[in-house]
């Protein structure tokens, strides 16, 4: 269970089968944006086209997006969860394709990821932000909420491989610090525009140490 397929496997089965529980028991604080989010928002051009990956219920985001006058494709590796979003939000369009397959080409003026690339491992998050850059236009904005480390355990090695337990399901999920991030998106041409910081608490995940990017791509 250490390479990328049933990586990728472990967690589409989780989420299938958690989908339509998660959407009664999301965490309420992800329903209000932080700033870094409208931020992102109000640097896009009018009826920009956004990317949102690991889109899941659909909620907050897409809705969101949809709300503000965007176009929004969301892409998800759980069936059930495209499914559900397509209802919460049927003015965005959802399909079911994992990250790692990405294969647009200067395609969106905007694209999201909110805490959808913890279940990547460094070697995918790697490809995944490779394909990010691509299907980016120039000056695109890509908004990357993640979780960090708390400070206690800042040694990487200890986080290159976490299975955790969400409402009875194992999955892979990844903490990653802004030293990680920065050499990931720094090199693909994505310059660092806002970073913000919060610690989130809830009865579904615990404590949080999260971390939000704003890139764009020049």
């Amino acid at each position: 269970m250490t390479n990328k397929v049933n990586l990728l496997e472990l967690n589409r089965q989780a989420w299938n089968k958690i989908a339509y529980n998660y959407e009664k028991h999301r965490p309420k604080w992800l329903d209000k944006h932080n700033p870094l989010f409208e931020y992102f928002c109000a640097n896009l051009p009018k009826s920009s086209y956004v990317l949102d990956l690991g889109s899941g219920t659909g909620l907050p985001y897409a809705k969101s997006l949809i709300e503000r006058g965007f176009k929004v494709l969301g892409i998800d590796l759980s069936k059930n969860m495209v499914n559900i979003a397509q209802k919460n939000v049927p003015g965005a369009k959802f399909i079911q394709l994992s990250m790692t397959k990405l294969d647009y080409k200067n395609r969106f003026e905007g694209m999201l990821s909110s805490f959808s690339m913890l279940s990547l491992d460094p070697k995918q998050i790697k490809e995944v932000s490779i394909r990010v850059a691509k299907a980016l236009k120039k000056e695109g904005l890509f908004y990357l909420s993640l979780n960090e480390p708390p400070e206690e355990f800042l040694d990487i090695d200890n986080y290159t491989y976490t299975i955790i337990e969400i409402m009875g399901q194992k999955m892979y999920s990844r903490p990653y610090t802004e030293e990680e991030i920065s050499k990931i998106f720094s090199p693909l041409g994505m310059k660092l525009l806002k970073l913000h910081r919060e610690i989130q608490v809830s009865d579904l995940f615990g404590e949080e140490h999260t971390i939000s990017f704003v890139f764009k791509k020049i």
